[in-house]
């Protein structure tokens, strides 16, 4: 059981979870008083036509119009922002449709709070920096993974690394989870952005910022995403498993929000990305083996519930021992769904270890959510063994 602590639920307007409620766009930015929409996506999704039906059926179905922005990276550069802004402005918008992954869902976030607050996207990294409530916004995941739709944050990269604006005032309206939205994402990143939902719930598990209200969540979604990412990853048209998936990584996104955001696996995986430009699930996969079991020290008793929520037998054993299980049991997981990769695969080497080490140790605001506050020695260690 967590200690007392203060619990503050920051959350959109209003979630609907459901097969195919992306149909529904159309009714609910007329409920906002939306008649043009600015659509930020990705290329990928709009060269599979998924952006085209959506819009389509909200122009047929309510008469609203779209101006659409396709260019978002991933790991995006603030640039993005500034782009798909200009369109807005220069498309007489009166509302934002974030439709992607969670690069696409946080650079919508950072275009509809610069609608209505002035100046730049840095003038508000940090906590509760923005004055405004932002422009109507309707969030639509593509992935199971980030949360994003659900989530306070919008993370960029700015001056080569990773910055977050972090506040009630960019949460969505209305974010819109439609599970067959995910039904064509590739087996590589069905399995990355899985395994970044299960490091919300395991990082805000063990977070200073912890509470009863969210151990419950975590745990729940510890469970769902053990029981089901495999099922998803092996075939991606189970729509049981991409319904779950969907419900996993949605609630992730409320505990991500209840703790202030994820701890020191995410610290290290931002560096990665930073650097390296290892798309964010799958930095924060590749970085969980090795990070998990050094934090953990410091949460043995949540150790043992971690376990359970993943299925093992934890009766009998010595702190040491479930450590080692659960360990063992995560590298498993993601071992299975194809993520235990060296970070040599993406031209890491000893040489760049001290370069990885400062730039996480920029990513303050995560790093000292950590109940067990790493070590520059430490995360150079880590780093190394994941090599």
């Amino acid at each position: 059981m967590s200690k007392a602590a203060r619990t503050v639920f920051k959350s959109p307007t209003a979630l609907v979870l459901d097969h195919g409620v992306a149909s529904d766009l159309g009714m609910y930015l007329q409920k906002l008083n939306v008649t043009k929409a600015l659509l930020v996506t990705d290329s990928v999704i709009a060269g599979l036509g998924v952006a085209d039906r959506i819009m389509k059926e909200a122009e047929e179905k309510y008469g609203i119009t779209f101006a659409v922005y396709q260019d978002v990276l991933p790991e995006p550069p603030v640039d993005n922002v500034y782009a798909a802004l200009e369109i807005y402005k220069e498309s007489g918008c009166s509302g934002v449709v974030g439709l992607g992954g969670g690069s696409s869902i946080d650079v919508a976030k950072a275009v509809a709070m610069l609608v209505t607050n002035t100046g730049k996207y840095d003038d508000y990294a940090g906590i509760d920096k923005v004055p405004n409530r932002c422009a109507p916004l309707v969030l639509m995941p593509t992935t199971s993974g980030t949360g994003s739709e659900v989530s306070v944050f919008s993370i960029m990269l700015l001056n080569g690394s990773k910055a977050g604006v972090v506040d009630q005032n960019i949460s969505a309206n209305i974010a819109l989870v439609d599970p067959q939205l995910t039904l064509s994402v590739p087996r590589s990143v069905t399995a990355a952005t899985g395994l970044d939902a299960f490091c919300h719930h395991l990082e805000s598990l063990i977070s200073v910022n912890a509470s009863p209200f969210c151990d419950t969540i975590c745990l729940e979604g510890l469970k769902v995403i053990s029981k089901y990412l495999r099922k998803a990853v092996g075939d991606g048209s189970n729509e049981e498993a991409r319904y779950w998936m969907s419900y996993a990584s949605t609630i992730g996104g409320y505990v991500m929000n209840l703790t202030d955001g994820a701890a020191a696996n995410h610290g290290l995986a931002f560096a990665l990305g930073a650097k390296f430009h290892v798309g964010h699930g799958l930095s924060n996969a590749v970085m969980l083996p090795y990070v998990f079991p050094v934090v953990a020290k410091a949460e043995l008793e949540k150790v043992r519930l971690i376990g359970e929520a993943m299925g093992e037998n934890m009766e009998g054993l010595s702190d040491r021992e479930a450590l080692e299980v659960v360990t063992e049991a995560i590298t498993t997981l993601v071992k299975d769904v194809g993520c235990l990769l060296p970070l040599s695969t993406f031209g890491v080497t000893e040489n760049d270890l001290d370069d990885l080490v400062a730039e996480t140790n920029t990513q303050t605001r995560v790093m000292n959510h950590s109940t067990y506050r790493l070590t520059s020695a430490e995360i150079r260690e880590i780093f190394a063994k994941a090599l």
